[in-house]
């Protein structure tokens, strides 16, 4: 039987009308909501901070009604709980929080954009006066970082790459501040650390750099996550903060000196310490994440599980949401 033109549409019109009675609307044909409030978890060092003092995402946010609450997290490890339980709707963490997150400690978080690639923000660093040089060199030392972070992985992936079992070294999991003041009085030989206490550390403790997170063979990346639940709900909300983050973050660049008088405002870390941080931050935000981003990641995730960092092998692309319109 030929199908009409007017058929046609009228068959449209019914399906559609009857798609929106069972609430399963496409995308594309149904207004997007928007939340009441969003919830952002920060971390000293990330682009969000900026964010924040500018009071920017407010103003793109109030017309639709959205309130913004800022949480602020030592590292990523307790940012991932609090998102898994509700309590924060979207932050930034390195590469491993998610990677955990998927293997069982949070299973409802999921990745919804990706940071830049680390190149010089993230640092193994030892004493001035110490005899190791190389990676190799760490075999039979004490190296600090707190569990589950970037800094862990950055380890891991970096013994790999000079052919170090993990067995050949002691892990001592710190925080920042007891990491630094374990490594100023001798108790640890090694610290992976993340500016702006990577470049604190420079200043105060006289710590000298063995390898940078960018020379390792496998690329690491800043990652933000959020719940399925929210990022399904109301992707408009995160294109929201994403594209203003990365206009602002386009705005804060290029003017380092300014940048370094907000974030000393906002952080209570020390002016020269920013000032030291800023010209190696690697601030950025890309939806969606692109196909080579995931290629490093699922690698990072493999060997966290080869590692038994993580309990199980995970896929991470079942733990991807687009948050693209349409």
């Amino acid at each position: 039987m030929a199908i009409t033109r007017r058929t046609a549409l009228s068959w449209l019109g019914a399906t559609t009308a009857a798609a929106l009675a069972a609430g399963h609307v496409p995308r594309a044909l149904a207004a997007e909501a928007w939340p009441g409030a969003i919830r952002i978890g920060i971390q000293k060092g990330d682009p969000l901070v900026a964010l924040r003092a500018s009071g920017k995402l407010e103003a793109a946010l109030r017309p639709h009604g959205v309130a913004v609450k800022w949480i602020e997290f030592v590292y990523g490890g307790p940012m991932v709980e609090a998102i898994n339980s509700g309590d924060v709707d979207v932050g930034v963490v390195g590469s491993p929080p998610p990677i955990l997150a998927q293997a069982g400690a949070a299973p409802s978080v999921v990745y919804v954009a990706a940071g830049s690639r680390y190149q010089n923000g993230y640092a193994i660093v030892v004493p001035a006066n110490s005899t190791v040089r190389t990676i190799a060199d760490l075999r039979g030392k004490k190296i600090a970082f707190a569990k589950g972070s970037q800094g862990h992985l950055f380890v891991l992936r970096a013994l790999a790459d000079a052919g170090v079992s993990p067995s050949e070294v002691q892990f001592a999991y710190l925080s920042y501040s007891d990491a630094r003041a374990a490594i100023e009085r001798g108790f640890v030989d090694a610290w992976s650390v993340p500016d702006p206490r990577y470049a604190d550390a420079e200043i105060a403790s006289h710590v000298r750099t063995i390898l940078k997170i960018g020379d390792v063979s496998v690329p690491q990346y800043a990652f933000y996550i959020g719940t399925r639940t929210f990022a399904e709900k109301y992707p408009a909300t995160l294109r929201t903060l994403f594209d203003t983050l990365s206009a602002d973050i386009t705005a804060r660049l290029t003017k380092p000196d300014e940048t370094a008088d907000l974030l000393a405002q906002n952080t209570g870390v020390p002016l020269d310490v920013w000032k030291r941080a800023i010209p190696r931050l690697e601030w950025g935000v890309q939806y969606p994440i692109t196909p080579d981003v995931l290629k490093a990641q699922q690698a990072n995730a493999d060997l966290a599980f080869q590692t038994r960092l993580i309990p199980r092998a995970v896929d991470v692309r079942q733990a991807v949401v687009d948050i693209r319109k349409g």
